[in-house]
């Protein structure tokens, strides 16, 4: 026990696992990262997640059972989402139990230099190297926010389903007629297309016409593309 501590080889255990530690949160950022990307246009995406939370969603209006609620579906799809056969819970653990394994071995080592009437570098050394490890998970946290990726790709994944998909899929199953005579009066008809938008100057030239200017049609189109998919 003497050498293993004497030898610093508690200090170099201790920054092996912060370094795990840090490359787990790597791995975990960047499935973050690119979790966020997918989302971006998760309609049209070919991120296997983003894929089956589309035609999980869109099934249950095909059966017309609907999906209440919105938040808890996205939630539960993110908790069972593995990273290298891991959940997003069990990489959060990992790190945890790293966290506290680095802390504990540094601590103890120091105590044990004591107790032990060891050169106090070596209790400084054990110390220190807890600090510094722990120092680095900390300096990558804040760097990366890995908490607050989570909760932009929840937030992004809800507002798609919510605001947009949800009123699409309840519009074709439960108010199929209206939606043909939306289409015919706002769409041209085209063979094979749907994504003809409004035209804004036809509109406006009628007597109960709005105007709108060139910055509120840009933001109506993109609706309306974005809407009808």
């Amino acid at each position: 026990m003497t050498d293993f501590v004497n030898e610093k080889w508690l200090a170099a255990g201790v920054l092996a696992l912060c370094g795990l530690e840090i490359l787990a949160k790597g791995i975990v950022s960047h499935t973050y990262r690119r979790l966020l990307r997918a989302v971006r246009d998760m309609g049209h995406s070919k991120h296997p997640l983003m894929k089956m939370l589309c035609r999980k969603f869109e099934a249950c209006y095909q059966l017309r059972i609907g999906v209440p609620n919105v938040d808890i579906f996205v939630e539960k799809y993110l908790r069972h989402y593995r990273v290298l056969g891991l959940t997003f819970k069990s990489w959060e653990g990992f790190c945890n139990l790293c966290m506290l394994l680095a802390m504990l071995g540094s601590l103890g080592g120091g105590i044990a230099a004591m107790v032990m009437n060891l050169d106090w570098r070596v209790m400084l050394w054990s110390i220190s190297s807890g600090l510094a490890g722990v120092g680095a998970i900390l300096l990558f946290d804040c760097l990366f926010g890995i908490s607050g990726k989570r909760d932009m790709l929840r937030v992004d994944m809800i507002d798609y389903l919510e605001n947009v998909y949800k009123p699409r899929l309840e519009n074709e199953v439960f108010h199929a007629p209206m939606m043909e005579e939306y289409q015919r009066e706002y769409f041209e008809e085209a063979p094979g297309r749907s994504d003809k938008v409004v035209d804004f100057a036809s509109r406006a030239a009628e007597p109960d016409g709005i105007e709108f200017t060139a910055e509120e049609e840009a933001v109506i189109r993109d609706v309306i593309r974005e809407y009808m998919g």
